[in-house]
């Protein structure tokens, strides 16, 4: 055999012994176990917490919220926008809530050149005057939709059936009992909306509920003017439990919706004005367990504390009547 052929052969068996040799000391244990290129970083990647879940994530735990989001207009928004990414979510059971949602909100609702008109905008400072956005709107569902309901009652009919409301309400509207509405001199358009909500099971209570469910459409028209057209009297009684002076200064919340002392613009929103102290503490304690439903009053509702809710009916109540209408 030739010379060079033999020292050919000899180079190749000698790169291939120091091949041997070298791959496995040059190599990492872990090579090939999770595949060929990703060596040790599988495990590390595998260990980490889930993040960024979609909403789907949610949809178990939080059916409620689930129901609002998904039938508004702020179904586009994923829940980990507002409420962070879900590590650890499952173990602690809550995602952060952001305590500053004029910051968030204006992310994508600050009047700016270029933005879709589709999207909502609001000039900040004129229109929160330094509130919280979820003072009025319910993150989950934050479209105001209270639009009021068109009146064409009879009240002269609505005043025959009105007699059958008399026992709680009063014969002029003007409830005797501390513990229910005065409805005198309420808002037509809203006796419309909250009469066919009783009716529809939208809004839900032992009393209420059966009574709406015998009313026609036209006789909820008919009480509805019957009680707008009487002349509400100031809340009699007891003393409020609560403080009318520290009801004033949370009042202010509430003016966008009910008016600085009761009386709102918008009809389909309650008049509170020299309401009974006993419904308004009632009420609102029902809208803060969930026993009453509508998303603006909820999120309102829940960062009030038993005396917030006791000083806001006195205040309200102490307020003078609105004007017949």
């Amino acid at each position: 055999m030739p010379k060079h052929i033999v020292r050919l052969i000899t180079l190749i068996v000698a790169v291939l012994a120091v091949s041997a040799i070298a791959i496995p000391l040059l190599t990492d244990d872990s090579f090939y176990r999770y595949g060929h290129y990703r060596a040790d970083s599988v495990p590390e990647i595998a260990a980490q917490e889930p993040v960024y879940q979609t909403v789907r994530y949610c949809y178990g735990c939080h059916t409620e919220r689930r129901a609002q989001w998904s039938a508004s207009n702020h179904k586009s928004v994923s829940c980990e926008v507002c409420h962070g990414a879900a590590k650890d979510h499952p173990q602690n059971a809550k995602m952060s809530i952001p305590a500053d949602t004029v910051k968030l909100c204006t992310l994508c609702h600050e009047a700016m050149p270029g933005r879709p008109l589709t999207q909502p905008q609001i000039e900040v400072a004129a229109h929160s005057v330094g509130q919280q956005c979820n003072v009025c709107h319910n993150p989950h569902s934050p479209k105001i939709s209270a639009a009021a309901a068109k009146v064409t009652g009879d009240i002269a009919a609505g005043k025959r059936s009105a007699a059958a409301c008399a026992s709680c309400h009063g014969a002029d509207g003007n409830s005797p009992n501390d513990t229910w509405p005065s409805l005198a001199g309420q808002n037509a358009a809203y006796l419309v909306r909250i009469l066919a909500a009783y009716q529809s099971g939208d809004q839900t209570d032992p009393i209420m509920t059966p009574l709406a469910k015998v009313l026609s459409n036209a006789d909820i028209q008919n009480l509805a003017a019957f009680y707008a057209s009487l002349s509400c009297k100031a809340a009699t009684g007891g003393k409020p439990v609560g403080d009318a002076a520290a009801g004033k200064a949370l009042a202010k919340n509430c003016a966008a919706c009910h008016g600085e002392s009761g009386i709102g613009s918008n009809p389909a929103w309650p008049t509170l004005a020299a309401q009974k102290p006993g419904y308004l503490v009632n009420v609102l304690k029902a809208f803060k367990a969930g026993l009453r439903k509508d998303p603006m009053m909820a999120s309102v509702s829940r960062g009030l504390s038993d005396t917030d809710i006791a000083n806001l009916a006195a205040y309200y109540a102490a307020q003078s009547c609105p004007p017949t209408k």
